[in-house]
């Protein structure tokens, strides 16, 4: 059977982009949604497909769908660009300039030998450090270089013992547990992931709502403690390691040990990033000074005289635009969706019938939409732009709360453990130490735990201090 080339599946994609418009237009408008709203929901399955599979690159999908809101009516054309222009894209492109600063620091490699000896060439202790320091670093790094910077290592591990692609359960169980870790530590603080900004920006625009820096740490960091562990039981069982000790864990130890005391460049990291934490903490207690903000003021030190942590030289060719514009797209999506009542018909549609449910089964039922939605939209930020408006339309049409509905969304959106093509599991998957079929075996009891422990988390804190009222 003669393979089907690129070009011909990018031909399939846009015929099928052009198909879905019509398709969905061509259906009666269903009674509650305007026609406005019937073409919101139509674009966002162009723009989801488009996303998906890369037709025409994202970067430029996602401009040229900021403007096709204003084609289709469904915005003015400077609203388009103002929504765009979000305090997201720029906490995205300041975080982004934190991982380079760490990478030149040296620190994320000092961090990973560190693990690496710590475990003394035992396995399963192995995985587990590699776990909690990417979880670790992902609370105020974005997810992509808080997982590289401990993959290479554990890859690195992999070479010296001989481990063969798509066979070895080592292999597959430090590999995949380092993207878990990365993905699931991105919840502990809105820092952690640029989704948890997209969605607390998107909440803001909806409602005038939004959770405070610490506040959301509340809620986030015991999820990371106890889910840890749990990701880490779970993949040792279903991927138990071959040998019980390893090798190369001495060449990890010379290594650690000929980078010597810290750097002057990694103690420069070091006191901006706890000075950073600091601000981000004492949001709405000391100061108004927002996340993005201050990301973007202490990211701008790295540049200083006598810091010199960053170069322009250095990031220039590094910045992934890509990122940037689509998660500012994103903003305008979101937008479009609830100003022209598509959210709020979504949300009524398949919401409706649990509208007299119990806070419990409510949080339940949303936590695990936004597991079963990531099989059929693969991209995170196209499932939070949707997720986001229609909780906060859900929210207004019935009266509940709208944080018992947003909490258990914000705390599982984020995690892309069934099919690896997030980006953080996407820069593992070219080795091919793992299947797809693997990442799925462990991915799904990952998400039926994060589920159970995210509804736990939340309804435990968030009614006794008020969140649901």
């Amino acid at each position: 059977m003669p393979k089907i080339s690129a070009e011909l599946k990018r031909g399939i994609a846009l015929i099928a982009v052009v198909a879905a418009y019509i398709i969905i237009m061509a259906i009666p408008t269903p009674a509650g949604l305007t026609p406005e709203g019937q073409r919101a929901i139509a674009m966002m399955v162009c723009v989801v497909i488009c996303w998906v599979t890369e037709v025409v690159p994202i970067l430029i999908t996602s401009v040229l769908f900021i403007f096709v809101t204003y084609l289709l009516g469904l915005n003015s054309e400077s609203g388009a660009v103002k929504d765009f222009a979000s305090p997201t894209v720029f906490f995205v492109f300041a975080s982004m300039l934190l991982a380079y600063a760490l990478e030149n620091s040296g620190l994320n490699k000092r961090l990973a030998l560190n693990m690496t000896v710590l475990s003394k060439g035992k396995p399963k202790l192995l995985i587990l450090f590699m776990m909690f320091g990417t979880a670790i670093l992902s609370t105020i790094i974005s997810n992509v270089p808080s997982c590289a910077a401990f993959f290479f290592i554990v890859k690195a591990l992999c070479e010296q013992n001989n481990c063969e692609r798509g066979t070895s359960n080592f292999a597959k169980a430090g590999i995949i547990g380092v993207i878990f870790g990365a993905m699931v530590g991105g919840n502990a603080t809105p820092a952690g992931s640029s989704l948890n900004v997209l969605g607390l920006n998107l909440l803001r625009q909806s409602t005038g709502m939004s959770l405070s820096f610490s506040e959301w740490t509340l809620f986030g960091l015991p999820i990371v403690i106890v889910m840890v562990p749990i990701l880490w039981f779970i993949i040792i069982k279903v991927f138990p390691p071959e040998f019980e000790l390893l090798a190369g864990v001495e060449d990890s130890k010379k290594e650690l040990e000929q980078l010597g005391k810290l750097t002057k460049q990694e103690i420069k990291f070091m006191v901006i990033s706890v000075l950073m934490l600091t601000f981000w903490f004492t949001e709405k207690y000391l100061h108004n000074i927002s996340v993005s903000a201050s990301t973007m003021a202490f990211a701008t030190l790295y540049f200083c005289p006598g810091i010199n942590l960053l170069t322009y030289e250095y990031v220039k060719d590094k910045l992934d635009w890509t990122l940037i514009i689509m998660i500012g797209a994103s903003g305008t999506f979101g937008a479009a969706m609830f100003n022209t009542g598509a959210s709020s018909w979504l949300a009524n549609t398949f919401l409706g019938p649990f509208t007299n449910s119990s806070p419990l089964i409510l949080a339940f039922v949303i936590a695990t939409f936004c597991t079963v939605i990531k099989i059929l939209i693969p991209s995170n930020p196209a499932c939070v732009t949707i997720m986001v408006p229609t909780l906060a339309a859900f929210s207004l049409d019935t009266g509940i709360p709208l944080m018992m509905l947003y909490l258990p969304m914000a705390f599982t959106i984020s995690a892309s453990w069934l099919l690896p093509f997030d980006p953080v599991p996407v820069i593992c998957w070219p080795d091919r130490y793992f299947s797809i079929k693997d990442f799925f075996k462990a991915g799904i009891w990952g998400h039926i735990a994060l589920i159970f422990v995210a509804v736990a988390v939340v309804m435990i804190i968030g009614t006794p201090l008020g969140y649901f009222r």
